[in-house]
């Protein structure tokens, strides 16, 4: 007779899943932070820092690591975010536009000039 595996021991798929719907309870829920996209099969946890969602990097590595932050909720919220893909494939910031009628500034520099 097989030893059951228990639910927390073996990093089952399992154990996993649950941590990761704990996540997103602790985070506000299955939305993108940054665009307000729902559809769960693109959305993934992140560190904030990094610019690789956890979800795509498998059971090891940052997913591992995610048990620490059940136990801290604020810790949690402070460094990961829930991101769709696109918004993880371009996490930086959107440059504000120039002001209608304001000018480009000149390209000439006063040290070459032509």
């Amino acid at each position: 007779m097989r030893k059951q595996e228990s639910f927390f021991s073996g990093g089952s798929d399992k154990f996993f899943e649950t941590i990761k719907e704990k996540l997103y309870e602790i985070l506000g829920g299955k939305i993108c932070s940054n665009c307000g996209f729902k559809d769960e099969r693109a959305l993934g946890i992140s560190p904030i820092s990094e610019n690789v969602t956890s979800d795509n990097s498998g059971r090891g590595g940052d997913v591992a690591s995610w048990g620490k932050y059940i136990s801290a909720p604020d810790l949690a919220r402070e460094e990961l975010r829930v991101f769709c893909l696109n918004c993880n494939q371009i996490r930086e910031p959107v440059p504000k536009k120039t002001r209608e009628g304001s000018r480009p500034k000149s390209k000439k520099s006063k040290y070459f000039p032509r």
